[in-house]
């Protein structure tokens, strides 16, 4: 029951530890997920995601505070299995640019710039899109490989043709600059199948004696002997149980339960702690604030004159076709995540760099948002294209309720509180219509099929991005880095009035890395590693 390393959650963050701490054949590594094992044919399979990412044999879910009077809250559902959110996600591979990590060594946290991020995207990746990349770019030979969302397809073909003529150009590799541009989507997939943080880094460690998975093990609190954390302890379908940690606790469950896990362990806001009926152990006044998250709007259209992917979906017969096609081929719908093409673009007139991204798919919904239980395609073709700000300044937080108000933790988005992001909500309405509008894509359009494709008011699009509008599922910023004594962690991720305790995952992050956060956060992980093992 004692380990050198115990690691608390096996997604992005924490499979990469586990992997790179486990390298060390001296240490004892002990990963501990919520959830249950990865192994099923569902989680293999990109499109997967459709059936895994509601359900809750493999998910938690967490409803957000109403942004409205008498408006309902958002559902966020994030993974509880082996490999984390990565094992129900959309597979987007996207790394952001130097900037939004020069920032975070500009802004005081030494040893994160974009040199530190670029080697450690090299090191991961086994780069298969097979297009051509520049130098020094792109990895090859890394655990986790990226490919391209192939074959070619004429609704998408349209919309790049379309993204060009308004100033998008399109590109080879949507990973290769920080320019305006779209091109066909990169996935972490490996012939067609999922490559989740799991299957690129915890499943072949595993076949290391020193290293541990324990599966349904949801973490209660962290020990302490005196300042130091000594281990945790686990509720096991019931049954309590202590581990110990002879060198470090790792906590790596993500930006949504880490800072969760912190409070339960009296490391947070003293008003909080008190009103939860928790002993408070350590000041920390911004754990669980200053969370970030995207909220953006959803553009679709039915289709003429071309097919896109709905009628390979729409029956069951069309299920069963496309799905056989998938065995024999790993190529089409089924391979690909959750958009073919992507694009990034400047929307706010003063925007130097983009500051929205669009994530498109030649298929269209019948419900109001795509993350509903009842998801299913429409009868007829369609394209829809959700966009978000990249970097919104907005936050919200997450916390413990308080004592007797149940077991629900309290989020509170927040979104478009400020004046930029709701600028630049009614800019980002305004280039995605006058692209389907332009070129190839405008002469498809048939009817819009979604309120923000017709809406002209500022102040009711936003509205409507506030009430109906989609959220991204990349929040971060919940126990962030900093140089300051209020800043939850340091430059080395250490949790700040404690010893042997760091955080090592999105809520690290102070601000979005553009975009997904998948990527960003495995590489965060892997020079993690490297500070720890240096620690030791």
């Amino acid at each position: 029951m004692e380990f050198d390393y115990i690691i608390v959650g096996s997604g992005a963050g924490g499979s990469v530890l586990a992997s790179r701490l486990s390298a060390d054949r001296g240490s004892r590594v002990l990963i501990l997920e919520a959830g249950a094992s990865d192994r099923g044919p569902v989680h293999r399979v990109p499109k997967g995601f459709a059936f895994t990412m509601t359900d809750p044999k493999f998910t938690t879910s967490y409803v957000t505070e109403p942004s409205q009077p008498g408006s309902p809250g958002d559902t966020w559902f994030r993974g509880r299995v082996v490999g984390g959110s990565t094992t129900i996600n959309g597979l987007v591979w996207n790394r952001g640019w130097r900037p939004d990590f020069d920032r975070l060594e500009a802004e005081g946290n030494s040893g994160w710039g974009w040199q530190t991020f670029l080697g450690a995207y090299r090191d991961l990746e086994n780069f298969r899109a097979g297009v051509p990349t520049q130098p020094g770019l792109h990895g090859r030979g890394g655990p986790v490989d990226v490919e391209m969302a192939l074959p070619a397809e004429e609704v998408c073909e349209a919309f790049l043709g379309s993204a060009a003529a308004v100033g998008m150009p399109r590109t080879a590799d949507v990973n290769g600059s920080d320019d305006d541009r779209a091109g066909y989507a990169q996935f972490s997939t490996r012939r067609g199948l999922r490559v989740s943080a799991s299957s690129a880094h915890l499943r072949p460690s595993l076949r290391r004696d020193n290293l541990t998975l324990v599966t349904g093990a949801t973490v209660q609190r962290i020990l302490f002997e005196g300042k130091r954390a000594v281990g945790v302890l686990v509720d096991q379908g019931g049954r309590r149980r202590e581990y110990r940690a002879a060198r470090e606790v790792l906590v790596s469950a993500g930006a949504l339960e880490s800072p969760l896990l912190l409070e339960r362990s009296g490391i947070g806001r003293g008003d909080v702690l008190q009103a939860a009926g928790i002993e408070q152990r350590v000041e920390s006044p911004n754990v669980g604030e200053r969370m970030s998250e995207h909220r953006g709007l959803r553009f679709m259209y039915q289709v003429k004159g071309a097919k896109g992917f709905n009628h390979q979906v729409n029956s069951q017969r069309d299920q069963l076709l496309t799905g056989a096609k998938f065995l024999l081929t790993r190529r089409g719908i089924i391979a690909q995540g959750s958009a073919s093409v992507l694009t990034y673009f400047s929307a706010h007139h003063d925007a130097t760099r983009p500051d929205a991204i669009g994530f498109f798919s030649p298929m269209s919904t019948k419900t109001a948002t795509l993350h509903d239980k009842k998801l299913a395609t429409a009868d007829e073709p369609g394209m829809m294209v959700a966009v978000y700000p990249l970097r919104p300044t907005s936050q919200g937080s997450i916390h413990l309720p308080s004592a007797g108000a149940g077991p629900t933790p309290v989020v509170t988005a927040n979104f478009l509180s400020t004046d930029y992001d709701r600028a630049l909500i009614v800019a980002m309405a305004r280039r995605m219509r006058e692209l389907f509008a332009s070129g190839p894509v405008a002469r498809l359009v048939d009817a819009p099929l979604s309120p923000a494709c017709e809406m002209q008011d500022d102040d009711e699009l936003v509205q409507h991005a506030l009430t109906a509008g989609a959220s991204g599922y990349h929040t971060l910023g919940t126990c962030a880095m900093g140089p300051n004594d209020a800043d939850v962690v340091d430059s080395e991720l250490k949790v700040r009035g404690v010893e042997g305790l760091r955080v090592v995952d999105a809520s690290v992050f102070p601000h979005q890395p553009s975009g997904n956060t998948s990527a960003p956060t495995q590489a965060l992980a892997w020079h993690a590693a490297r500070l720890i093992l240096a620690d030791a």
